[in-house]
């Protein structure tokens, strides 16, 4: 048999195979595997930027750092305190991720009550906001990969927007995507949605609405608030998604976060237990989803989103040491963070 054809029927017996195989995550050795999001408002946010030896172990498994839209601002949105654009300049922080070879991202409202307008007035407006983060991160030396769109059918299953039929969003979203799109042909959109407030079957069908409108997302984020799970239907409908999405050449992500704002201690013990919840879901690294997002927009009492500190990752619960913990808990490691753990390339 020539090579050629022993080639091709090397590569044929190897697609049976992978067809005919459980399903495991596509993209398990994806640089892209760790995203970091600190709370918006949180008060060494900028010492990341100023002082990245005080995160390098976390630095060694995060491939995205996501920014929320209001960094890139310039106005000061209340919700970012001091880490407003003008200030993120300052300390390089959009130069100094393109230096660091880490990934920029940025969460996104394509669609929220307020732009729900009755003519396309509302969606240029936000279109145009959009465009103009991206111009904000090119200004100041980065590079925007990915865009993620903060739950639209949440604020679209609002009665302004149309709701709680899911073709109008969809019909918002496809306006979105599209104008962005082409602006931007190489970053990549995705959507996050929430569960349980939307169920399998529901995350399916916005998919498929996204699809027959010609924007398919390109990651699929799932963002679970544990404290409304009932039942045992997590680890399956999970699972479920996880096949879906690979099945719609979507890339499958969840979120990690906690909701106490009072105390890094009380967040990290928030997101641990969810992170329990998806190692007990996908049993092994290899079948974890692609993507995990370790995120927090947790809120104090009184009203910041300061929670939980960033640095430096020596101290316990702060937010850099608690990624690489968690990194490793699902990796299945078991001993103390002895040495460095698996670089961007192997995560």
């Amino acid at each position: 048999m020539g090579p050629v054809r022993s080639a091709a029927l090397l590569a044929l017996i190897a697609a049976i195979v992978g067809a005919q195989a459980p399903v495991r995550s596509a993209a398990a050795g994806s640089a892209d595997r760790i995203w970091f999001t600190p709370g918006p408002g949180t008060l060494d946010f900028q010492r990341l930027f100023e002082r990245p030896e005080e995160w390098s172990r976390a630095r060694d498994v995060i491939s995205v750092f996501k920014f929320y839209q209001q960094h890139t601002e310039a106005r000061r949105p209340d919700i970012v305190g001091p880490n407003y654009y003008d200030a993120l300049v300052r300390v390089n922080a959009f130069r100094t991720l393109k230096e660091l070879r880490i990934s920029t991202a940025l969460e996104i409202g394509s669609v929220k009550e307020f732009w729900c307008t009755p003519d396309r007035s509302g969606m240029d407006a936000s279109i145009r906001a959009t465009l103009d983060a991206v111009k904000a991160i090119e200004d100041a030396g980065g590079t925007l990969k990915y865009i993620a769109m903060d739950e639209p059918w949440v604020s679209g299953g609002a009665e302004v927007c149309g709701g709680p039929a899911l073709e109008p969003t969809a019909d918002r979203v496809a306006t979105y995507m599209s104008a962005v799109q082409r602006a931007h042909p190489a970053i990549r959109i995705g959507l996050i949605e929430a569960y349980p407030n939307s169920g399998a079957d529901t995350i399916e069908t916005i998919v498929g609405l996204m699809r027959a409108r010609g924007v398919p997302p390109a990651f699929l984020h799932i963002d679970v608030d544990r404290r409304a799970l009932t039942g045992g239907g997590f680890g399956p409908d999970m699972r479920r998604l996880q096949a879906f999405a690979r099945s719609q050449q979507i890339t499958f992500g969840m979120i990690i976060w906690g909701y106490n704002g009072d105390a890094d201690a009380l967040y990290a013990a928030d997101a641990g237990a969810l992170a329990t919840l998806i190692a007990d879901a996908f049993q092994g690294w290899d079948a974890m989803p692609e993507h995990l997002i370790f995120q927090s927009w947790a809120v104090s009492s009184s009203g910041l989103l300061i929670t939980p500190s960033n640095l430096p990752e020596t101290r316990a619960h702060t937010h850099t040491s608690l990624v690489f913990q968690l990194f490793r808990r699902l990796r299945g490691a078991t001993a103390g963070p002895v040495g460095r753990a698996a670089p961007r390339g192997e995560s």
